[in-house]
């Protein structure tokens, strides 16, 4: 296939290549440098690669994606570059070559998903045999220090007395509960990253006069026999070993989410019917943003559209 922006001579193929591996770095390092503000970097630091393997072919992006893993490794260190590897290398290079075979959306970013969840799994073991040490002990220390840091840093900035020893207990809460669910987590940041860059494709896709079978957000459906596996993981949590519970929990928390999506998906199908419908859609996200129980709500409404089909117009009967 011809595409209509990137010709396949050597020169554009180089060209595409630079252009790449610099905007995936400079997403990923500032993902690295800036945590808290450069997390929105890190989840579009595969879209480069991406974009390229479509418009360029397949060596182009095994170029880039080697290229930003290079200088990552040699500003940052070695583990940056395996970060980069893990977090974003599975999604950009496995991302559009599902796409071109025609997978849809959900099935992209479940496929996706898994594969990435077992390359991670695959490096934690190859870590903890090479070193000798337990990556579930690893995970516990990085998590910790994190909470002590953030508790420093809002010590400096003048937090004292009762406000710092409750934001103390609360860190420490917080600590607790990211300990147990952490898989659960990683689960869900890599669905996001996925999600964010495949919107990206989407919406260029166009550009380089490919067809894709994404589909509109809107229309997102979960399976149905979901719903067993979600009532299953809640009555495993009435179990009293932390063997079956705390899996049970990280069920619990990623089929949420996924039903959270669904739920969003049927506010945005009927924002879309409203009048006014952008400025609705910008206040959906800001409460969404400064109220996250409402979050609860939404995937509560994912949950009951399986019965209710909130998204089909219901006709008025004549009287």
């Amino acid at each position: 296939m011809l595409f209509n922006q990137l010709p396949h001579t050597a020169a554009a193929r180089l060209t595409a290549a630079v252009i790449g591996t610099a905007v995936s770095f400079i997403l990923f390092a500032a993902y690295m440098v800036f945590p808290p503000a450069g997390f929105f970097t890190g989840l579009l630091a595969p879209f480069p690669v991406a974009f390229f393997r479509l418009g360029s072919g397949r060596g182009t992006a095994l170029i880039i994606t080697i290229g930003v893993t290079t200088l990552l490794t040699a500003f940052f260190g070695i583990q940056a570059g395996v970060l980069f590897l893990l977090q974003c290398g599975v999604i950009a290079l496995l991302l559009p070559e599902l796409l071109l075979r025609g997978y849809g959306a959900a099935r992209t970013i479940a496929w996706t998903t898994a594969v990435n969840l077992v390359v991670f799994a695959l490096a934690a073991l190859g870590f903890s045999n090479l070193s000798g040490q337990n990556i579930h002990l690893l995970a516990v220390r990085e998590i910790n220090a994190s909470i002590a840091q953030t508790l420093t840093i809002y010590e400096q900035a003048g937090i004292k007395g009762d406000e710092l020893a409750l934001m103390r207990q609360s860190m420490t809460l917080a600590a607790d509960v990211i300990i147990r669910i952490y898989p659960a987590l990683l689960t869900v940041m890599l669905i996001a990253v996925t999600g964010c860059n495949l919107s990206l494709v989407k919406r260029f896709a166009g550009r380089l006069g490919l067809e894709l079978e994404i589909g509109s957000f809107k229309d997102f459906r979960n399976p149905e026999s979901l719903v067993w596996l979600l009532i299953a993981a809640g009555f495993a949590m009435l179990a009293g070993n932390p063997i079956i519970t705390i899996p049970a929990l990280n069920v619990l928390v990623v089929i949420t989410t996924l039903y959270f999506l669904q739920g969003l998906a049927v506010l945005l199908t009927i924002i879309a019917r409203q009048s006014f419908a952008g400025v609705l859609r910008l206040l959906l996200f800001i409460m969404l943003l400064f109220q996250p129980y409402l979050a609860a709500l939404v995937a509560a409404l994912g949950i009951f559209d399986l019965w209710g089909d909130f998204r089909t117009p219901r006709k008025q009967e004549n009287l």
